[in-house]
């Protein structure tokens, strides 16, 4: 059991988990959408994912050297690979992707200096993510201009929601000079805006389903459930919740989306 629970502790430290998050999520706006479902572009997002997480998360580790464990040497194998993965389809897309892909990365190299700008910060990620598996996606398809806009506000007001969870988490560990959503407004607030995020979600789906014609029902009532998940998971959250909760299982609700979408598809 002691074996296998520092294997999880490591999948989720490696940022694994978080890039498989991020890869499900670009996939279901190809499944969703009925665009192409080629393995590129949403590896290239996987791979940069666990790159830009783990740089933010052990910048400070790998800059001073200080990575004299078997934990971190795993980190920068992982790493490694990802270096490798990401080159290794990024040279495989078209020009117009690999800027947009290079203006995300830029974004996340600037996240640091946003860090103390609470409430700021979590829009921030939300906007990064969205742009990354929603926006980039589509907006290369001439036919799909208007749906691109759309499908970036469903991917943000989703990603707004799902971070409350960890917003409520972190809130305890947050220096209070941050002013996250929890500390300035307190937690009952955050998961009502977060309620409110997921109505709204779920209105934009409607409206997609009615304009689109490529979204099939199913697609509409499997964003309806992950809502609810979602938001079962934000009614659950607290400060004294472990942190498997939301670093494994309300992560784990982007995954599931897609398997979901890959039964019923």
């Amino acid at each position: 059991m002691l074996f296998l629970k520092r294997l999880l502790d490591f999948y989720i430290n490696s940022s694994i988990h978080v890039g498989l998050a991020l890869f499900s999520l670009t996939y279901v706006t190809a499944f969703s959408n009925e665009l192409c479902r080629h393995i590129t572009y949403p590896s290239c997002v996987l791979f940069g994912t666990i790159i830009g997480y783990n740089f933010l998360k052990y910048f400070e580790v790998f800059r001073t050297g200080k990575f004299y464990s078997i934990k971190y040497y795993g980190i920068v194998l992982v790493c490694l690979v990802s270096v490798y993965g990401f080159y290794f389809f990024f040279k495989r897309m078209v020009y117009p992707i690999q800027l947009q892909i290079f203006i995300a990365g830029t974004l996340v190299l600037i996240y640091p200096l946003l860090r103390k700008y609470g409430v700021f910060k979590m829009f921030f990620v939300s906007f990064v993510i969205a742009y990354l598996t929603a926006f980039v996606f589509i907006n290369d398809l001439p036919a799909y201009k208007g749906i691109a806009v759309l499908e970036f506000f469903k991917r943000f007001v989703f990603i707004s929601a799902l971070m409350i969870p960890f917003e409520i988490y972190d809130s305890q560990h947050d220096d209070k000079t941050l002013n996250t959503l929890p500390q300035k407004w307190g937690i009952a607030t955050a998961k009502k805006v977060g309620y409110l995020l997921l109505i709204l979600f779920v209105v934009l789906e409607i409206v997609n389903f009615n304009i689109n014609n490529n979204v099939k029902f199913q697609y509409l009532l499997m964003a309806v459930v992950i809502a609810f998940l979602v938001a079962m998971a934000i009614r659950f959250s607290t400060t004294e919740r472990s942190r498997y909760f939301t670093s494994f299982w309300t992560e784990s609700i982007p995954i599931l989306w897609f398997f979901l979408i890959l039964i019923f598809s």
